[in-house]
């Protein structure tokens, strides 16, 4: 029994090293060793074969990555009011409008800024009756026939309306106020909203009679200045950054370049990233993105010698592909390859087993592997 017990074993353990065999070679590329054939004269020129050399190209290397297109702060505006006040008036500001520094966004009726208007002029009155009464008793001190206290008050006095004339005549100036003709005693009601930067309305938050407060975002702008890059970069890649390194950014279709003037200092926790900025190298190009619009990117960090064949000596199958030797003897092998890069001619490679003897086909790949696949 222990005699049969025996063989089943060995028997199972044969059937698992032949499972285990055959379950490695399904996971191994298609064609891990060159597979050949041999073609007619004939056949070779109705597949235009022609046969060269592998050649050494210089590509760049690259960092991938994504990120957005952003404005610097001073090119974001939220506008509001430092006033209470019901908005009067207010003009056609749909998001993506263009809007020009300083044009007129909303008016703002105010009894707030009536007020402080009042409090100002009677403020000016004020201090020119104490500058009348210090030169008075500057006078009567003079004669020593006036009080020293009086004129240390009427000093007093002066000084705190001075201060009272100088800090509402900034208020106003702050909120808009028209001084020159403030002084003329004209006072206003309204006060105009204007756009601080040219730009484009993002949001607005108007509608007239509503109740506005200092605390209150009426309009928010983007300006068009200064544009750029922000892009998330793994800090696996940061080594490799530098300043001034060329970024091709693209998106939906649109392509443009730009160069890192900025590289965060401080890594993400969470995402393990790091905030790269980069300026487009072309106003025209800038001009093409929308800020907050999502970008995909490559950053060139250098370059690298890799093994080269021209586009029509490879024969692509998904990412990867085939490239051809024919031996001395007329026999052609197929070499399966990974893609390293491409251009408009060159696609760089990596082959996956030893490169045999022989010259390259560069031209008629597509035609062979039709003919191997057959096979």
């Amino acid at each position: 029994m222990n005699k049969y017990i025996k063989i089943i074993v060995l028997g199972l353990i044969i059937l698992a090293s032949c499972d285990s065999k055959k379950g490695e070679s399904t996971n191994q590329p298609a064609s891990t060793a060159p597979q050949e054939i041999k073609l007619t004269a004939e056949q070779k020129q109705n597949a235009g074969i022609n046969l060269g050399e592998i050649i050494q190209h210089e590509i760049g290397e690259e960092v991938k990555c994504a990120g957005l297109v952003d404005v610097p702060p001073v090119s974001i505006a939220s506008v509001s009011l430092p006033i209470a006040g019901y908005v009067k008036s207010t003009f056609e500001l749909l998001p993506g409008k263009k809007v020009s520094k300083g044009q007129v966004l909303a008016n703002i009726n105010s009894l707030d800024y009536i007020q402080m208007q009042q409090e100002y002029l009677q403020a000016v009155s004020a201090l020119g009756l104490s500058n009348v009464e210090k030169s008075r008793q500057q006078v009567l001190n003079n004669e020593e026939v006036g009080s020293k206290k009086k004129l240390q008050q009427a000093e007093v006095d002066q000084v705190n309306l001075q201060t009272q004339v100088k800090a509402l005549g900034l208020k106003l100036e702050v909120i808009g106020c028209d001084m020159k003709a403030l002084a003329k005693g004209n006072i206003n009601a309204v006060l105009s909203v204007k756009s601080p930067i040219e730009g484009y309305i993002e949001e607005q938050y108007l509608a007239i009679g509503k109740y506005v407060t200092p605390a209150d975002i009426l309009v928010q702008i983007v300006g068009t200045l200064d544009k750029h890059v922000e892009l998330k970069v793994f800090e696996r890649d940061l080594s490799k950054l530098k300043l001034g390194q060329t970024i091709l950014v693209e998106s939906e279709g649109i392509r443009a370049k730009a160069k890192i003037f900025l590289i965060g200092q401080q890594v993400n926790l969470e995402t393990r990233t790091t905030s790269v900025h980069g300026h487009f190298e072309k106003i025209s190009d800038e001009k093409l993105f929308t800020v907050g619009q999502f970008i995909s990117a490559k950053i060139t960090v250098g370059s690298k010698s890799v093994s080269a064949v021209p586009q029509a000596a490879l024969a692509r199958v998904g990412k990867a592909g085939f490239i051809y030797f024919e031996g001395s003897n007329g026999t052609i092998k197929q070499i399966p390859v990974e893609i390293l890069s491409s251009t408009k001619d060159l696609v760089g490679i990596k082959p996956l087993v030893s490169l045999p003897e022989g010259k390259l086909v560069i031209s008629g790949a597509s035609a062979l592997e039709a003919i191997f696949a057959k096979d």
